[in-house]
């Protein structure tokens, strides 16, 4: 291996980190710190500065995502092995993954005290389209389709 497949190793390490902290991040809240918090009912305190907390974590993923993809991107995109499937693919991915950050920058964080009851058809489908199930279902895609892309490159190789 050479320098540069090196530095490309711990680019791709550094990607791959990135998404399992966001994603797996969603996961734990959405399954762990949700429910104990609708048992426990913490003060608005906790609440609050275990939001700020993970939102610095995701803030910090996705500055690490955004720089390793388009690192990651070139690096794919400039070899003779692309295929159109492939591009595909990966367009579908980058335009996944800018939702989750464009919803992450743009939804506001809900208050405590807020009403918990939504009201409205609208806001129910925001509800849907822009919560934090939505974001971890969206999250779990994008790591299957970095699957389809490295079967789609390794195919792209045999041929």
């Amino acid at each position: 291996m050479y320098v540069l497949d090196w530095i490309l190793l711990a680019i791709r390490w550094a990607h791959a980190l990135g998404a399992v902290a966001w994603v797996g991040g969603g996961i734990f809240y959405l399954m762990v710190l949700r429910p104990a918090f609708r048992q426990t009912n913490p003060a608005a305190e906790v609440s609050r500065s275990v939001g700020q907390e993970f939102r610095g974590l995701v803030n910090t993923a996705i500055v690490v995502l955004v720089v390793t993809g388009a690192i990651l991107t070139a690096s794919r995109l400039t070899l003779d092995t692309v295929t159109m499937p492939y591009v595909a693919v990966l367009a579908l991915k980058v335009a996944l993954a800018l939702y989750m950050m464009a919803v992450v920058r743009f939804r506001r964080p809900r208050e405590p005290g807020d009403n918990d009851q939504l009201v409205g058809r609208g806001t129910r489908t925001k509800e849907v389209l822009t919560g934090p199930t939505a974001l971890l279902v969206i999250g779990v895609i994008i790591f299957g389709l970095a699957d389809v892309l490295a079967a789609l490159f390794e195919d792209s190789l045999v041929r």
